[in-house]
């Protein structure tokens, strides 16, 4: 009888277990950026403003939009201990050619998270939209060196 009593207790230990694995994975999934505007890898003309959109509301340390090699382009921003899951920002006359957006925000797990998308301004660019990203064309790494 002590056995089965044994069994069962362990059985449900497991199960226990088992449910808060499942219950506790999203919570500590980085951050991801979902969506952006302009789109990764989209040729646009003259853009208004960039807008980036989280899976989950975030703290941005870092923002850059970068034309080209290295030439930054003020944007306006600040980091903020504000959590936000959208962020917009109005865009000067962008010049033609390459623009990449560097980011740096920490999410709900606490771990900072690096990523990067680009798009083209051109003459021949069709109006800027907002674009779904998936997990791999914002190119998210992890900041700390924690393995997972």
């Amino acid at each position: 009888m002590r056995l089965m009593s044994w069994f069962k207790s362990l059985m449900l230990a497991m199960g226990v277990f088992a449910a808060l694995g499942m219950l506790s994975g999203p919570a500590l999934a980085h951050s991801v950026l979902s969506a952006s505007l302009p789109g990764d890898k989209s040729v646009v003309s003259a853009p208004e403003k960039l807008e980036l959109t989280f899976n989950e509301a975030v703290r941005v340390l870092r923002l850059t939009l970068v034309h080209g090699a290295s030439h930054e382009i003020d944007i306006g921003f600040t980091p903020s201990t504000e959590a936000a899951q959208m962020l917009s920002y109005e865009l000067p006359m962008l010049m033609m050619g390459a623009h990449t957006v560097n980011w740096t925000v920490i999410g709900s797990d606490g771990h900072p998270v690096n990523g990067t998308f680009g798009f083209t301004v051109s003459a021949d660019g069709a109006p800027a939209h907002q674009m779904m990203h998936s997990h791999g064309n914002s190119a998210p790494t992890q900041d700390s060196g924690h393995q997972h």
